[in-house]
Order: C-alpha cells, then sequence, then structure tokens
C-alpha cells in the first residue's frame, strides 16, 4: 500500500478513536496514536512522544518500539531537543551525520520529530525512528503534523 493512502487510513482512525466520552486524556491520546501509527509501520524502530517536563527538559512518553528508548533529553540535545527548541519538524535522512545525536538505538538510520502542541501550548514532540536511511519525506511530515494536529 503506498505511503499516502496509509496515512490517510491513519488519520481517519486517529479522528474517529481519539474522540470519546468522556474524553481522553491527553496521556492517553499520545498512547493510541503510538500504538495506530506503529502497527501501520511496524518496520520503524521507535514510535512516541518526548513530554516536555521542564523548560530545559523532555522526558519519555508513550511508545512503541524497541525497549532502548532515552528516558531524557535536554532541550537543543539532539533531533528531538532541537526540534523541540526550534519547535519545527527536523527530518533526519542519516543520523550518523546528525550534529550532536543522541544514540538510543544502534538500528536507527533516519529519524523524523514532529512538535506537538495541545491546547495552544507546545508540549511534546513526537519522535520516529527507522532502521532504513532517507525512510522520511515531505509525505511523512504533511501527515504527521496532521495527525498531531487532531490531538
Amino acid at each position: 500500500m503506498k505511503k499516502d493512502v496509509k496515512y490517510q487510513n491513519i488519520i481517519k482512525t486517529i479522528e474517529s478513536t481519539l474522540i470519546s466520552e468522556p474524553p481522553l486524556s491527553f496521556q492517553g491520546k499520545m498512547s493510541l496514536m503510538a500504538s495506530i501509527l506503529h502497527s501501520e509501520f511496524d518496520h520503524w524502530t521507535f514510535c512516541g512522544f518526548y513530554v516536555m517536563v521542564k523548560p530545559d527538559l523532555l522526558e519519555i512518553g508513550p511508545y512503541q518500539g524497541h525497549v532502548l528508548a532515552c528516558s531524557h533529553i535536554k532541550l537543543g540535545k539532539g533531533v528531538c531537543g532541537e526540534a523541540a527548541r526550534e519547535k519545527r519538524t527536523i527530518i533526519v535522512d542519516d543520523v550518523l551525520t546528525f550534529p550532536d545525536y543522541i544514540s538510543c538505538d544502534s538500528l536507527t538510520r533516519s529519524e523524523i520529530v514532529v512538535p506537538v502542541h495541545y491546547k495552544n501550548n507546545f508540549v511534546a514532540v513526537l519522535d520516529i525512528d527507522s532502521p532504513y536511511f532517507s525512510d522520511f519525506d515531505e509525505i511523512d511530515q504533511n501527515f504527521l503534523e496532521t495527525a498531531v494536529s487532531r490531538m
């Protein structure tokens, strides 16, 4: 199945799943989103969230994938910390060439990190790692930014 078709199905699933009575907590929404994304793209080594717990610190949140995730990331450090500092999506085709890269899993070759806003505040990043070089592109960026906007 083509990537954009997968993402269209994911967006529909997210929209129908995240709407519930009583409303889901942000934690619940992150958990479901990580599960939905990872189940559709099961080759990803990591798909999850790092949540802002201090003005300069991200902490691991709900995720799917290998257990080798980093527990804390300082703002501006690695791909997640840089995306959080700049509040913009970052795509890295080859993590081994990214300055100040934090290796949590030696299998990771490419990465995308998307900022997450909740109730108009920056609160987290969605971090996705792949074992393949150049696995992420504008299609991923557009659909993942749309997905997190549904939270």
